[in-house]
């Protein structure tokens, strides 16, 4: 399988109409690539999902060095709400492009080092993206990267992603519930995974991204993923609500995050299911159906 890196900020999967959007990618991301129509590849995500992208978005690349890539751990990815790239490692900088949150970058030198560069107080990282410029960004923008892309070069595909690196339980829901408050207040669009608009199955597979696991895209419980179905008594802080068509993630006290298109509110935003409690959906409550974790 030939294998294709985004090249691009931010770009959408399509189903093969190529105008119906059913993900969002980002700078650095990783697909394998398997057929081209016209002026589409054909692809699978390193999570697994499929879609047609343009080829204009997509860098090829050779396994070898996505194998490197992980490898050597230097990939870390943008964990603030944006990370401008600019020319010098100055506030004052000349912009050369804005990144995503959940882009992928390489660090020519290490963020942990602190080292301040410039901008005065603001520390400055020198960074390199799948187009192939360098620039700086500011050092607390990124976070190192947890998942990698081996799905793409696995020969063992199948049930692959059921078989993930363990997790410190506390830590994972502590820092999934902490990434699903940073998105609150997103406005909803649809196949969206940015911080300019994000769609429920979305926001949850971003948080579960940031600390290393990753879950199927869409809002339902998928075979051969490791988020299981476990019973309603036992939903903990960072597990997964279950709707027809729609997903959530409970944040304790019946309370859960999700984004919603719904006319109200159309963003990310807090909910409960609990009839007493003013943020209370009736629609939701009565037609949850599965709650899900990747613990037991």
């Amino acid at each position: 399988m030939r294998i294709g890196i985004v090249n691009k900020p931010s770009v959408f999967l399509y189903e093969k109409d190529g105008k119906t959007p059913t993900d969002q990618l980002f700078m650095g991301w990783a697909v394998g690539i398997l057929g081209e129509f016209g002026k589409y590849y054909q692809i699978v995500t390193h999570y697994g999902y499929p879609g047609f992208i343009k080829k204009e978005n997509v860098k090829i690349t050779v396994e070898e060095k996505i194998q490197q890539r992980d490898g050597l751990g230097e990939v870390w990815i943008v964990s603030a709400p944006f990370a401008d790239v600019l020319l010098e490692p100055k506030v004052q900088g000349e912009r050369l492009v804005t990144l995503e949150k959940g882009s992928f970058v390489e660090c020519l030198e290490m963020p942990e080092r602190e080292e301040k560069t410039g901008g005065g107080e603001h520390g400055f990282v020198k960074i390199r993206m799948a187009s192939g410029a360098a620039g700086y960004v500011p050092c607390i923008a990124l976070t190192r990267r947890l998942d990698n892309d081996r799905y793409l070069y696995s020969h063992r595909q199948r049930n692959y992603f059921c078989n993930q690196g363990s997790f410190c339980e506390q830590e994972f829901r502590d820092k999934a519930a902490a990434y699903a408050w940073s998105y609150l207040g997103t406005p909803y669009r649809w196949a969206g995974k940015s911080g300019q608009g994000i769609d429920c199955s979305g926001m949850v597979f971003m948080c579960y991204l940031f600390c290393g696991c990753l879950i199927y895209r869409d809002a339902k419980i998928h075979p051969g993923y490791s988020v299981k179905s476990i019973s309603y008594d036992k939903a903990k802080k960072g597990d997964l609500l279950y709707f027809p068509g729609h997903i959530a993630m409970y944040i304790g006290e019946g309370r859960y995050i999700h984004a919603t298109g719904n006319a109200d509110s159309f963003s990310c935003v807090i909910n409960s299911l609990r009839e007493e409690d003013n943020l209370y959906r009736e629609d939701l409550s009565k037609s949850l159906y599965a709650i899900g974790s990747i613990f037991k």
